[in-house]
């Protein structure tokens, strides 16, 4: 493909899902400020990011066999761009980082299609993707005698790589109403997480729980570089995927799809199970948590 014929391509996507596709469009917008190495390499990554796109529009469903060829593909792609275009684009542009964001996106999308079926009006109180999540609500007024009068709301939102949550209204008294997302599953994505990332990680998943104790908070990075003395098993998160099952922030790693197909698994299950069920709890087992 020609690169008008990738702009109209990339442009036929939704940039609210398709995150990686929105940041390549963009770098062709601002095609003047780049680099002349950058033109020679942003039509060929596109047009292999076109590919990797195809072959998973032609996988259906999230058993174990889609999701290990889901994998392969997202391997090809990460090898293709860290053998030939590591460094063409930095960090800061997020070239790369949204790459694993996008598949997220990719991974669980026929999983929400198939449970949107079982919803009435489905695509207003299901969604997924990159979102602000809801956290905390707080009350206020603009002094004692207003507060006393008309107290007011506010909320209190935290980025998410991604989600799968469900869009509310909140309003209480004479405040307006507030829009704002109640997480169901939040994951970060990362490249790899060292000591710094995870204590923020960790601060993450207790303000996302905070909001929503029934939801759960997974990262999930290629790499991971904590000093393996330390054990998360003490905070909020759920679960640590790590991808490529190694603590190196480099290596030759593949993408394992085992841990994808584990990652899918533990959501499926916790969309499909009972979240709280104390009388069930009790009479079974005797125990209430």
């Amino acid at each position: 493909m020609d690169k008008n014929e990738i702009i109209e391509y990339l442009k036929k996507l939704d940039s609210s899902v398709y995150i990686h596709s929105s940041n390549l469009l963009k770098k062709f917008s601002d095609w003047n400020s780049l680099t002349a190495k950058q033109k020679d390499s942003l039509p060929n990554i596109a047009d292999e990011y076109i590919k990797y796109l195809n072959g998973n529009f032609e996988l259906k469903g999230y058993s174990d066999e889609i999701i290990t060829n889901r994998t392969k593909l997202l391997n090809s792609y990460f090898n293709y761009h860290d053998k030939i275009y590591k460094n063409i684009f930095t960090s800061q542009g997020k070239f790369r980082s949204t790459i694993l964001e996008e598949f997220m996106f990719i991974l669980f999308n026929d999983l929400l299609l198939e449970l949107k079926s079982k919803i009435k009006n489905a695509d207003e109180k299901l969604k997924l993707g990159s979102k602000k999540a809801y956290t905390n609500l707080f009350f206020f007024g603009s002094n004692f005698y207003n507060f006393i009068e008309s107290p007011q709301i506010g909320i209190h939102q935290k980025d998410q790589d991604f989600a799968i949550y469900r869009p509310i209204s909140i309003s209480i008294g004479n405040s307006k109403s507030i829009n704002t997302n109640l997480p169901i599953v939040s994951i970060e994505n990362k490249t790899y997480i060292d000591k710094t990332m995870l204590e923020g990680s960790i601060a993450t998943a207790e303000k996302i729980k905070s909001g929503n104790p029934y939801s759960l908070f997974f990262v999930v990075t290629e790499r991971y570089a904590v000093d393996l003395s330390i054990d998360p098993v003490y905070s909020k998160i759920d679960q640590i995927y790590v991808l490529r099952k190694d603590n190196k922030k480099e290596t030759t790693n593949p993408i394992f799809p085992d841990v994808l197909i584990d990652l899918i698994k533990e959501v499926n299950n916790h969309l499909r199970r009972n979240w709280s069920d104390v009388s069930a709890k009790l009479s079974n087992t005797g125990k209430i948590l």
